[in-house]
Order: C-alpha cells, then sequence, then structure tokens
C-alpha cells in the first residue's frame, strides 16, 4: 500500500533471495584450518555410537593357519547440539533498498558461523586434560591429554600429555613420545607429527623452533643447525588466549584418523523470518510493532574426543 511503510512481498522475496544467496557464499568460501584437525562425519541420530578398534593386525609369515587378532571395539557417544545466532534487520533498510547496509552484517554471520566447527574443536582440545569438562574421557576412560593410557597387554601406561611450555627441547620430547607409541599388541603405531597449533601469543616461538634454520644451542653459548626445521606447519588459533595463552599441541594429519571427531547432523543453514503462522498476509507482531525482521544461521553438530594417539598436548 502506497505511503503505509510496509515492506511489500516482492522486497520481501527479493530480499531473502539475496541474503541466503550472500550467507551461503561467504560461507562456502570461508576456509578454517582448524577444521583440518577434526575427522568430519555425517550424523543421522541424536547421539552417535563410535566405536575404536585396539589393535588393526599386522601381517606375518603364513605357515599354516592364519593368524587372526580378537578385535575388540572401544566404544564412547558424542550427542548433537543445536547452534543458532542471528540479527534484527530493519524494514526501512528493505524499503529503501539499502541492501549495502545489510550486506556486511550477513557476511559477519556467516563468518562466524564458519568458525563455529573449528572453536568446537579447540574447545574439546582445551578441556582434553580433564574428564569432568562436556566432553568427557577419550575412549580408553582417562582423559583425553594423559600420563595413565592403558595399554591392552598389560604393559604399563602410555602418554600423549606433552607437559612444560612449548620450547625446542619440549617439541623435540613430542616428537619422540609420538613415534614411539605403540599398538596392543607392542607394535609401533608409525604416527607422524605434522603440525603445531598454538595461541597467538606462541606463533613466534613455534615459527622458530619448527621452520628457523639455525637455532640456540640448550646452553645459549653458540648456534647449532635446527635438525627439526620444517618438520610441522604450525596453525594459530585465536581461542588460545588468556588462561589457554600457553596451550600447544602436537598432531599427525599423516593418518585417516585424527585427535577430534566433528559429526555433523545438519550443517549451517540460514533462515529470513519475516511474519509467523498467526500473522495476517506474512505480517508477524514484530514487524508490525518495531518494523524489524530476522535473520539467522542454525546447524546441528558436535565435537568429541578421536584418537589419543594422534596428538600430545600441554596445558602449561
Amino acid at each position: 500500500m502506497p505511503g503505509s511503510g510496509l515492506v511489500n512481498q516482492a522486497q520481501l522475496d527479493a530480499s531473502q533471495i539475496s541474503f541466503s544467496s550472500r550467507f551461503n557464499m561467504v560461507l562456502d568460501s570461508f576456509e578454517d584450518p582448524i577444521r583440518e584437525i577434526a575427522l568430519e562425519i555425517p550424523s543421522t541420530h541424536p547421539i552417535e555410537e563410535h566405536d575404536w578398534i585396539q589393535v588393526i593386525p599386522g601381517l606375518s609369515e603364513w605357515l599354516d593357519d592364519r593368524k587372526l587378532a580378537d578385535l575388540v571395539a572401544e566404544g564412547f557417544q558424542i550427542p548433537n547440539k543445536d547452534w543458532s545466532n542471528g540479527i534484527r534487520i530493519h524494514a526501512n533498510d528493505l524499503k529503501d533498498d539499502k541492501l549495502g547496509i545489510v550486506r556486511p552484517r550477513i557476511d559477519g554471520l556467516a563468518q562466524k558461523a564458519g568458525l563455529h566447527y573449528g572453536q568446537r574443536i579447540v574447545d574439546a582440545l582445551i578441556n582434553g586434560f580433564v574428564t569432568t569438562s562436556e566432553f568427557g574421557a577419550a575412549y580408553d576412560g582417562a582423559a583425553f591429554f594423559s600420563a595413565a593410557h592403558p595399554r591392552g597387554d598389560g604393559g604399563g601406561n602410555q602418554s600423549n600429555d606433552a607437559g612444560g611450555a612449548l620450547t625446542q627441547a619440549t617439541y623435540d620430547a613430542a616428537r619422540a613420545a609420538m613415534w614411539s607409541l605403540v599398538d596392543d599388541v607392542g607394535d609401533p603405531l608409525n604416527i607422524v607429527p605434522t603440525h603445531l597449533l598454538v595461541g597467538p601469543s606462541n606463533e613466534r616461538n613455534s615459527l622458530e623452533i619448527t621452520q628457523a634454520g639455525v637455532i640456540g644451542n640448550p646452553a645459549g653459548t653458540a648456534s647449532i643447525t635446527n635438525v627439526f626445521a620444517g618438520t610441522a606447519r604450525v596453525i594459530v588459533s585465536p581461542r588460545l588466549v588468556g588462561a589457554q595463552a600457553a596451550h600447544w599441541f602436537l598432531m599427525s594429519f599423516a593418518t585417516p584418523l585424527r585427535p577430534i571427531i566433528l559429526q555433523i547432523n545438519e550443517p549451517i543453514t540460514s533462515a529470513f523470518v519475516t511474519g509467523d503462522e498467526n500473522s495476517s498476509g506474512g505480517q508477524s507482531l514484530q514487524r508490525f510493532m518495531r518494523k524489524q525482521m530476522m535473520f539467522g544461521a542454525q546447524g546441528r553438530h558436535n565435537s568429541g574426543y578421536g584418537l589419543w594417539q594422534t596428538t600430545q598436548g600441554s596445558n602449561a
């Protein structure tokens, strides 16, 4: 109606297409290296049961009967959770065709949505030193980062708790510890360290440790060749700040399994709300009283612990 100050249906339809297209374009183009830490799997249930196989048998000489290992599954559950955010859009911005004002807010919403998967991944790592967080324990009942991961053959415990601040010495020790891990029959797991996750305040230190060609010797009296230069790619997470600024995690992306599981039940999508089922002609009370509409993102997913052997972590 001319002069009514209301947004007509054609404008609403055009805005919905424009906003959704813009949101999807930004979300699809957003790349977060943190997501490499997780094994992404589809989910079809409210709670997913995950089973790890303790021992994958190696090849042995076939002299008589084939030797078959008994595979024992370790099970744990990851419940899906609903996530959402949104913004309010004033009707005047649509009526006056001011999409340039709204578009940056749509972009910001999509970027926040794109970061959420990575946030859940890093949150799981941060909480991996205890068993009482929302993420629980590792599949063997120990904290995800622990010196008490039991071997199934009774051969004692193994550790993926690196301990100590990030230094050349602790980095070297974490690499050695990861290489030294064995399965439940004592065979090497051949876990190759490939990536180092740190916070912003540890970026320079981590790059010097993993990239510098020359470093100081342990005594600090001379320069020596850094034999570990190029052994890990550094990933920086802005989530590792404040009390978690010194946290660091050495990981392997060289295996199909990863430290974290990211299960996705419903991928992140957008929604544009202009009316409700009780409205007249699509005119919601919110739009009638305040000339406002709502645009938001939502998804259903969660993260949990994968294979502890693929990472060494420190919360020092």
